[in-house]
């Protein structure tokens, strides 16, 4: 059973991000110091006996004021004396400690966007670590109701305490589980559990991303591990899915080569849903977003396009192709199109590129799976097509590329004569 006061409202007071005080709250006054007979005590030097007071008159009407202390009391940054009201998403300074309200270990104003039924009984038996992230761990584990292995995805405890994080992983669940597509995981359930915290549950599978596939590659070049026919259809079935997202208003934001993930019986997938966006955000959608971005920033990949990387707001669909460019740039030479190591350097490299997609698809000799040791002329125009600085001068969509792969690979089959022709009906950079 789950206790009662588990999704009850909670005060926390934090130092140096150090525990120091928690607080269950119900209607009522409760006095925030140093000394032991207050309802909330707090053992910080900056904290007076009786620093201020926190009035709770229901969820959405708190108050709070200052009782004369020696270090202030702030709201918002400004400092307070009288009654003040006050929100859950307040920035609350007592002295040189930070106050904020919980539910269930996530901050208390997350509930504005989840349903009231939201906690859920536990029915997840956790398995082995599949992925250590930097905000939360994937498991296998075995649904107990439905009898089924499934992939748990936890918000790690420290990122639960974080707005920012808990909304973008609230975002991704729910942008996802809209995109009902093969390449893309099913969402089976989404949920607050009292011992693990808030998780996403989907579709487990065994395979291996695509990154990992062409890291084994490159450190193996005299034996690959695949052909170039079977990475293009990998690369066709990711492309195939993020048009789909395009179609449905949702650009990725973040695909790299380690963001595709293939089965063993042919399934291919697209993931790391985390900063996709939703056609153009509506006001308080930007809002959201910018919140997010700020507190926790997304990954900078080396499939970055030039646009992202000049923090340019309105990214559309071209974004999504560079990236694809950029896999698919990889696919055919196993070197990155960008070679910065820091997130500073990978920026910098995209802004300020010294050659061409062009000039870089040539700058050494092609890796062993290519037939033949030469790299289609076709192939390569596609890819630096798809790599133009200039995103109106890219392939307008994920369809629009993988309909030219598509058409060189039949060319190909059918012996490579016109392998090399421009279908210049679908070519197209709207």
């Amino acid at each position: 059973m789950v206790s009662s006061s588990f999704l009850a409202l909670e005060a926390v007071v934090r130092q140096d991000e150090r525990l120091i005080a928690r607080c269950l709250l119900r209607r009522g006054k409760y006095i925030i110091g140093q000394e032991r007979k207050n309802e909330i005590v707090v053992d910080a030097e900056s904290i007076s006996g009786r620093h201020a007071r926190l009035t709770v008159a229901s969820d959405e009407h708190l108050f709070l004021e200052d009782l004369g202390s020696a270090n202030g009391t702030f709201v918002d940054g400004c400092a307070i004396e009288a009654s003040t009201p006050i929100t859950l998403e307040s920035e609350i300074m007592v002295g040189d400690a930070r106050l904020t309200f919980q539910r269930g270990g996530l901050p208390a104003s997350a509930f504005r966007h989840l349903p009231e039924d939201f906690l859920r009984a536990s029915r997840y038996a956790l398995g082995d670590v599949i992925i250590e992230g930097r905000t939360s761990t994937i498991f296998e584990a075995r649904d107990t109701v439905l009898q089924r292995r499934v992939a748990l995805k936890v918000l790690h405890r420290a990122s639960q305490e974080n707005e920012a994080q808990v909304l973008a992983f609230i975002r991704e669940n729910q942008i996802v589980a809209q995109l009902a597509h093969c390449g893309i995981l099913p969402v089976y359930d989404f949920g607050l559990d009292a011992e693990i915290g808030l998780y996403s549950a989907t579709r487990f599978i065994e395979g291996e991303s695509l990154g990992s596939l062409l890291t084994g590659m490159a450190a193996n070049g005299e034996a690959p591990h695949a052909t170039l026919h079977s990475l293009l259809a990998i690369f066709l079935k990711a492309c195939d899915t993020v048009a789909f997202a395009h179609a449905c208003g949702v650009v990725h934001g973040c695909l790299h080569p380690e963001a595709i993930v293939f089965g063993r019986f042919g399934e291919v997938f697209v993931d790391h849903w985390g900063t996709a966006r939703i056609g153009e955000p509506r006001d308080e959608e930007k809002t959201r977003l910018q919140a997010v971005e700020t507190a926790a920033p997304p990954p900078i990949s080396r499939c970055l396009a030039p646009e992202q990387a000049a923090d340019v707001d309105e990214i559309n669909a071209r974004a999504d192709v560079f990236a694809l460019g950029a896999i698919l740039f990889r696919i055919l030479t196993l070197r990155n199109f960008n070679n910065g190591e820091s997130e500073e350097e990978i920026v910098a490299e995209t802004l300020h590129s010294t050659s061409s997609p062009a000039e870089a698809l040539a700058a050494s000799p092609p890796p062993a799976h290519i037939p033949g040791g030469v790299l289609p002329e076709r192939l390569a125009a596609i890819c630096a097509g798809a790599l133009s600085f200039n995103r109106e001068e890219r392939f307008s969509t994920a369809h629009d590329l993988k309909l030219e792969i598509a058409h060189w690979l039949e060319q190909a089959a059918d012996g490579g004569a016109n392998a090399s022709k421009k279908r210049s009906s679908l070519f197209s950079r709207r």
